[in-house]
């Protein structure tokens, strides 16, 4: 993986600079930009000393963490590329120049955090011409990563197995640290919620979030099943246990929330995650009125109102890709090994596969899990999702890794569905949701319905009369995530649709017959 140890021994081994040269070198690139000098207005320049410690003393320590505190990115990106064609390429030893360029050629090859367009785009300026612009481009691409290194992951945790196929969100990621790294206390700073349609990857995203970020909490990382009183209580049982909070013999609820809240009160530098939050009253009676640390909730109610909000969508197109290859391969060179077929099935399909899909994480995931299993192509299975439909995901080589709803549901992708479907309490919103299932899933526009109401069934038929009651149907649908757009249009996902038409089906079917 790219960092800026592998980097800096990258450079020193073809310039004939000390530590200490070097190292102000590359701080000059970020530093002289951004404007940041000495308290005495002096360029900012370390000693041999602090050189040798950021190089040697811990190679796992990348020296980036020390840029990211101070760099103005905007900057950077502006002149990063004038700094080192000044400073770096003259001290280069011409007679290295190739072996530097294929050295860092191959560690951007076979990074699996680089979306391929990124790759293609890196690797065109890796030659001796354009030295400065590439070396520029992977500072660059170093300073934005906000995964480049795993500290230490405390051992007060009760964190999920790490999804080792985990793909993109790197602009959430860099949102949520950005946020928890500020200096307020204030609701937003400390708690993120992530909502969104189930299967789109909340869990997942919370999960990786605390792995990559582990070296900030030092004394506990607690991931809570939150969607009952009963799941969240016991899972903060477990967390008195881990932390040996004493309770009385024959505990009240009141008891455990009051230890737990006292233990978040005395303590800091603790993440806890709240999965499938429904009701933030769940959780409430256990939190401090001073919070310590820092809390994660994702949840498909999009109108719990805590914290910072943030609606995590599907996968885009590079992503997807990305996803897909290192579902179907070993390591992380992604030469998918497990996908026994020319590379022209993958090239041609893959895309078409994502667009059937609707770029759904969970489907994705589940669809490469078959393809993987079954040795199939990617061709075959646009073909069984054909002929089969929703039952594609229904077989048992279909089965997702990673996803602790897994263990619950054989159906993961329809169940999960279901579950918002039931929570709908409007009648008008559950039958707008069954009308938008069988049209063109993109902006839908919500006046068709309205214009078109006097051929409805009641209750719609009387929602869609005035545009308070419309509204209030149509933003009922989004509370759960099922939909996404605005009062004027309505955006259902395909596989949402698909869920749908197929349980109208079924009904149908075991309706008694005259």
């Amino acid at each position: 993986m790219l960092s800026f140890s592998t980097y800096t021994k990258t450079v020193n081994k073809a310039v004939q600079e000390t530590d200490e040269g070097i190292v102000n070198l590359i701080l000059r690139c970020i530093y002289k930009p951004a404007g940041v000098v000495k308290k005495k207005g002096e360029e900012f320049h370390i000693d041999k000393a602090t050189a040798s410690h950021y190089l040697n003393a811990n190679p796992d320590r990348p020296i980036h963490r020390e840029i990211i505190k101070s760099s103005g990115i905007p900057l950077v990106v502006d002149n990063a590329a004038g700094y080192f064609t000044d400073y770096i390429c003259p001290l280069i030893i011409p007679a290295m120049q190739m072996d530097m360029i294929d050295e860092l050629s191959k560690l951007i090859k076979f990074d699996a955090t680089i979306s391929e367009s990124k790759k293609t785009e890196l690797l065109v300026l890796a030659n001796e011409e354009m030295l400065a612009d590439f070396l520029a481009s992977i500072l660059l691409y170093v300073v934005n990563k906000p995964n480049i290194v795993l500290e230490a992951i405390t051992s007060h945790n009760n964190l999920l197995e790490r999804n080792k196929y985990f793909t993109g969100r790197a602009e959430q990621f860099t949102a949520i640290n950005d946020l928890f790294r500020s200096k307020e206390n204030s609701a937003v700073n400390i708690c993120q919620t992530v909502s969104g349609l189930g299967g789109i990857g909340k869990t997942q995203l919370a999960i990786e979030y605390a792995y990559l970020f582990c070296g900030k909490f030092k004394n506990c990382i607690w991931f809570i099943n939150a969607e009952t009183d009963i799941t969240t209580q016991n899972y903060f049982l477990a967390f008195a246990a881990h932390f040996n909070i004493v309770l009385p013999p024959e505990y009240k609820p009141e008891d455990l929330q009051r230890t737990v809240k006292l233990w978040l009160k005395n303590n800091k530098k603790w993440l806890l995650i709240f999965d499938n939050l429904e009701s933030i009253d769940v959780v409430k009676p256990y939190l401090p009125e001073k919070i310590n640390g820092r809390i994660i909730i994702t949840t498909r109610n999009a109108r719990i109102d805590f914290g910072n909000q943030i609606a995590l969508g599907v996968f885009n197109i590079d992503e997807a890709i990305l996803f897909l290859k290192k579902r179907l391969s070993n390591d992380k060179e992604m030469k998918m090994e497990f996908y026994n077929n020319d590379a022209n099935d993958f090239d041609n399909e893959a895309p078409n596969l994502i667009k059937r899909l609707g770029f759904l994480p969970l489907a994705l995931e589940q669809a490469a899990a078959y393809i993987r299993e079954t040795k199939s192509t990617i061709t075959s299975y646009l073909n069984l999702l054909s002929e089969s439909g929703l039952l594609a995901f229904e077989e048992k080589y279909a089965k997702p890794e990673y996803y602790e709803k897994a263990k619950e549901f054989e159906k993961i992708v329809t169940a999960t569905w279901n579950i918002s479907f039931k929570a709908i309490a409007c009648e008008g919103s559950r039958q707008l949701l069954n009308l938008c299932a069988y049209m063109a899933p993109d902006r839908i526009p919500v006046a068709f319905f309205a214009e078109t109401r006097e051929k409805l069934p009641s209750p719609i038929k009387e929602d869609m009369a005035e545009t308070i009651t419309r509204t209030r149907i149509v933003t009922e649908l989004r509370i759960y995530s099922l939909t996404s757009g605005n009062a004027d249009y309505i955006n259902v996902h395909r596989l949402v649709q698909e869920v749908i038409r197929k349980n109208h089906k079924e009904n149908r079917e075991n309706q008694p017959s005259c």
